[in-house]
């Protein structure tokens, strides 16, 4: 059932995606500048889009009749029609005021998506013949859509209300950006698998909801991404949330991450020696500063302990002094003593009252992911110490 789900979803988002994407095309004083610039660089990012007129109204204009379709899928997205207005230029870079599009359904077999309330204002549109790598990239003010749902079988699988996302530029180049989804939800009642659904109903999360908040800075210079909060919240379970700080994110290695994907898809089902040698020499260019991932539970870890004792026929207590005698020695393998301490007293912190748990990376100077992929497979054990990790509960 998930599989097939999956697969579903895959075929029916494409459109919607396309959809989301399209304020990113806008452009121009003249309809036929705004066409032959839209067109451009929706090819540059492996989407052909087609329409079948384009109408001048006031200050901006109307794509008529719009529709996409990606490279390595069959079949175009019908979209409709788009309105672009107060475009105005600065320099050379087009800038679009406002940009709204219509309510959008798909279906397919059983499956239908659902997106309603898409717009974006200040989207700003350079140069697409340049070799600039930053004229491939699409900035703007604001982008929100008020509703997308995916629907199967006669009931709502997955909904996201109130997407927010926008952006502001510094004085010194660098952005600031931020977003939120102010309601999701998922409906895991669908499931089918006999396991699974008995886990998901003993947990009483047949519907998961929440929100999503998320800021961060980017300076294209130097490819510098620091992002400061990405939590993902859940009604009665708790929330996950991270941060990150890397650098050689730049508008270059976008570009070049791009060529090979879609080389990737290209060869789909043949020899990618040569593409993931090629991702691997790329990822030396990214430099990972730091990050950090906690939990701050919100009931979850009391639920998964009574669940589990009811399955053994036990106390929550048996359960949590279980996995406190287990876990060195699972973590003995890694063959590094201090984290084993480390982790073990953190864990058993947060079991005797769950509150948080956080772990930290924080190395002493910047490391580029291959030389961390590497040691990985060779020395495991110094891994923590390369990276500064630490671990703390209830912080």
């Amino acid at each position: 059932m998930m599989t097939y789900l999956k697969s579903k979803l895959r075929s029916l988002a494409i459109g919607g995606l396309v959809l989301a994407a399209l304020p990113q095309m806008a452009h121009a004083q003249s309809a036929a500048e705004v066409g032959e610039r839209i067109k451009a660089i929706f090819a540059h990012q492996g989407i052909q889009l087609s329409w079948t007129g384009v109408t001048e109204q006031g200050d901006g204009l109307v794509l008529q009749g719009v529709s996409a379709a990606m490279e390595g899928l069959d079949g175009a997205a019908p979209i409709g029609d788009v309105a672009l207005s107060d475009i105005s230029r600065d320099g050379d870079t087009i800038v679009v005021g406002s940009v709204t599009m219509p309510g959008y359904n798909r279906t397919q077999d059983d499956m239908t998506l659902s997106i309603s309330g898409v717009s974006m204002t200040g989207l700003q549109l350079p140069e697409t013949g340049s070799a600039d790598a930053m004229n491939t990239v699409m900035f703007y003010d604001s982008a929100d859509i008020g509703e997308l749902t995916f629907y199967g079988g006669g009931q709502e699988i997955v909904a996201i209300r109130q997407l927010h996302a926008e952006m502001e530029a510094a004085d010194d180049g660098s952005y600031t950006f931020g977003g939120a989804v102010e309601e999701f939800s998922i409906n895991l009642a669908m499931v089918d698998d006999p396991q699974s659904k008995a886990v998901i109903n003993a947990l009483g999360y047949q519907t998961l909801k929440g929100y999503v908040e998320m800021t961060g800075t980017w300076d294209p210079q130097d490819g510098r991404l620091i992002l400061d909060q990405y939590d993902t919240s859940i009604t009665d379970a708790g929330t996950i949330g991270m941060t990150l700080d890397i650098s050689g994110y730049t508008p270059q290695f976008i570009q070049a991450l791009r060529d090979i994907q879609t080389r990737m898809a290209a060869t789909e089902g043949q020899d990618q020696s040569a593409q993931s040698m090629a991702m691997l020499g790329l990822m030396q260019q990214i430099n990972l500063h730091g990050a950090t991932v906690r939990f701050d539970d919100d009931k979850l870890t009391d639920k998964v302990l009574s669940f589990v004792a009811a399955q053994q026929g036990a106390q929550p207590s048996d359960i949590k002094n279980q996995a406190k005698a287990v876990l060195p020695f699972a973590l003995a393998q890694v063959g590094n003593p201090e984290l084993t301490a480390a982790v073990s007293a953190a864990v058993n912190t947060f079991l005797d009252n769950p509150e948080s748990l956080e772990i930290r990376i924080a190395p002493a100077n910047p490391i580029p992911f291959a030389l961390l992929a590497a040691g990985a497979m060779t020395a495991p054990q110094s891994l923590p110490q390369q990276l500064g990790f630490g671990i703390a509960a209830n912080e």
